[in-house]
């Protein structure tokens, strides 16, 4: 499903290329094996929509994952609340940014969207036309099921059409 609504953003989006900025973003992670690879690259995709010179609107592959689902013995572990998100960014200058992502909905009961809000700030430093590296910092805007707020660095890429 989700390469599917994959294809489908990016053949819409083509269409509006030439009236407006389109960025496509993704955060490089490693994968299950402990590896960098092709599939990790295309699971963090994402795709936004400058409104205007300050705002961003858009949609990101990566997983929102919660710490809720407690198995019989009352060990938590982490599941997949939602394999989309959306996010907006603010962008204060050229390079500097903040960034709310939140899941459409959760597939976890008792989690909803809110608790896997996340709030974050970036920065873009352009590498080749219109090529950039990006750099993130972000973290729960509530606590999940063991107290923790999950703060995460990311590294990523971004293109701006």
């Amino acid at each position: 499903m989700k390469k599917v609504l994959l294809t489908a953003v990016l053949a819409m989006g083509t269409l509006f290329v030439s009236a407006q900025d389109f960025l496509v973003t993704t955060s490089i992670e490693k994968d299950a094996n402990d590896e960098y690879s092709m599939e990790s690259f295309t699971n963090n995709l994402g795709f936004g929509y400058m409104v205007n010179e300050k705002f961003m609107a858009g949609i990101t592959m990566q997983d929102a994952t919660s710490d809720a689902v407690a198995d019989s013995a009352g060990v938590i572990t982490e599941s997949i609340a939602s394999e989309m998100q959306l996010f907006g960014r603010y962008y204060h200058s050229e390079n500097l940014f903040a960034q709310l992502t939140t899941p459409w909905g959760s597939d976890v009961e008792g989690v909803s969207a809110t608790d896997l809000m996340r709030l974050g700030v970036g920065y873009s430093v352009s590498v080749w036309n219109d090529l950039n590296v990006e750099a993130n910092y972000s973290m729960l805007l509530s606590a999940d099921a063991n107290e923790d707020r999950k703060g995460a660095f990311n590294f990523g890429l971004s293109y701006k059409f």
